[in-house]
């Protein structure tokens, strides 16, 4: 009996708060990343800056993926209380790319530096070592520009000026460097076919390279690497050199890993185990590299994409208005329906009385952004209670059931602007119409209605 009634009581609770709401607004850098919710397989309609000022309290989980995969994918676990707000601000990692990799993210200026230490054992004896060090300047548009100077046995042998192009968002791209090898004697061009995808749960990065010089050469490069929680990538490189016209090749095979340790620092080791082909020695060595990336693209303030609002989901009823209006004796009907016919000053009047207040142009049109189509509350357009239909993004009859005031700049001036379509409205006017501002008489009309917004901050 006991237990009969504690869930008599819950449930007795759930009903009388279930429409207490809570506020969820994600802000990311960069922004435009797609927003997963409760492990739902599909990405929510609007991407970040996302708000949604209508979610459930409770335990909570979302996931957050850039539109570049050279960005790492974030993951929150988050508990709401009914009444609240809660704003996730997400820088993303940046996933560094390994060293002798072209690839430089397309759409922002940064500066990429790599810099490492190379030791290879020959088995005769010999020894090589190496301190490579790579400097990359990222521009937007997918251009970019390179500057290496390879340090062999304490002298600077190579000197390499380079250009890339990135094609974004396949992450393909083409790169050309010049290259003054020291007491050479020559000059040489090499030219590069850049590409790296997701494929399944594996990461894959491959260049292919031509020499134009005394000896031409061509070089392939093949890695394969498996993340591990996004910050780590154990990798398998195949790295094939041929001197054309296949005079010789040397192909060697290179384990290593990335370890991505701040937003802006990677590590990388990778151990050459053997070298394989005609005229080669066969040895092992080991590589150890620093990888740094430093982004200077322009973040917008947050303010500017931050709402800061919570949307009311229904319309202002006549029985809510009632209670506002009966101090000035008019006559109001029909209780669930959305009250209609009331002036600007009114609505203002009454938002006020509801501490709340109009919505503004800017917030109507970044809630009508969040909608893929309108198709679904526009197919039949007609009059409902606030509390008939279904509640998406936060908010029920978006559009299609009345149109609503928004704040003016000055409560004083005389041009009214209200927003979205009305019960008035055929379904292709209900569409075309429902992100729309338009301007109207400060009296109102049968087809403008309330909706208040409340400020979280």
């Amino acid at each position: 009996m006991r237990i009969f009634a504690i869930c008599a009581a819950f449930l007795l609770y759930s009903t009388l708060f279930a429409d207490e709401r809570a506020a969820l607004s994600i802000f990311t850098a960069p922004d435009n990343a797609s927003v997963f919710l409760d492990g739902n397989p599909e990405k929510e309609i609007q991407r970040t800056p996302f708000e949604n000022p209508a979610m459930l309290g409770g335990e909570h989980s979302v996931l957050i993926v850039a539109q570049s995969e050279s960005f790492v994918p974030a993951y929150y676990d988050f508990v709401l209380q009914p009444g609240t707000g809660l704003e996730i601000n997400h820088e993303f990692l940046r996933r560094n790319q390994v060293f002798a990799a072209y690839a430089l993210s397309p759409a922002e200026y940064h500066i990429e530096l790599n810099s490492g230490f190379l030791y290879f054992y020959n088995l005769d004896s010999n020894s090589v070592s190496k301190i490579p060090f790579d400097f990359r300047l990222g521009l937007p548009l997918g251009f970019g520009a390179r500057l290496a100077f390879p340090v062999q046995e304490l002298a600077v042998k190579n000197f390499l000026l380079g250009l890339q192009y990135n094609y974004f968002p396949l992450q393909m791209g083409i790169a050309a460097d010049w290259i003054s090898p020291r007491g050479s004697g020559y000059s040489a061009i090499r030219l590069a076919l850049l590409a790296e995808q997701n494929i399944w749960i594996l990461n894959s990065l491959e260049n292919l390279v031509y020499e134009y010089s005394k000896q031409d050469k061509a070089e392939f490069y093949l890695r394969l690497g498996m993340p591990i929680q996004h910050v780590f990538l154990p990798y398998l490189a195949f790295r094939e050199k041929i001197h054309l016209p296949l005079k010789s090749h040397l192909l060697s095979l290179e384990p290593g890993a990335l370890l991505q340790v701040g937003n802006r620092f990677s590590l990388e080791i990778a151990i050459p185990l053997a070298f394989v082909g005609e005229n080669a020695n066969k040895g092992f060595g080991f590589y150890f590299g620093i990888h740094a990336d430093f982004s200077f693209d322009k973040k917008a303030k947050k303010d500017a994409h931050r709402a800061g609002i919570v949307w009311d989901v229904n319309e202002v009823s006549n029985s809510e208005y009632r209670k506002f209006c009966e101090e000035k004796g008019c006559n109001i009907k029909d209780d669930d329906y959305p009250v209609l016919s009331i002036s600007l000053s009114d609505a203002i009047a009454y938002s006020k009385y509801a501490q709340k207040r109009l919505p503004t142009a800017q917030e109507w049109k970044r809630a009508a952004a969040a909608y893929a189509n309108f198709d679904d509350v526009c197919e039949n357009p007609k009059l409902k209670r606030v509390n008939e239909g279904r509640i998406v993004n936060g908010v029920r009859n978006f559009a299609g059931n009345t149109a609503v005031w928004l704040l003016p700049e000055n409560e004083n001036q005389n041009v009214a602007k209200f927003a979205g379509s009305s019960y008035g409205d055929s379904p292709e006017a209900c569409k075309r119409k429902a992100a729309l501002t338009d301007i109207s008489s400060p009296n109102g009309s049968e087809f403008i209605g309330i909706r208040l917004v409340r400020d979280l901050w």
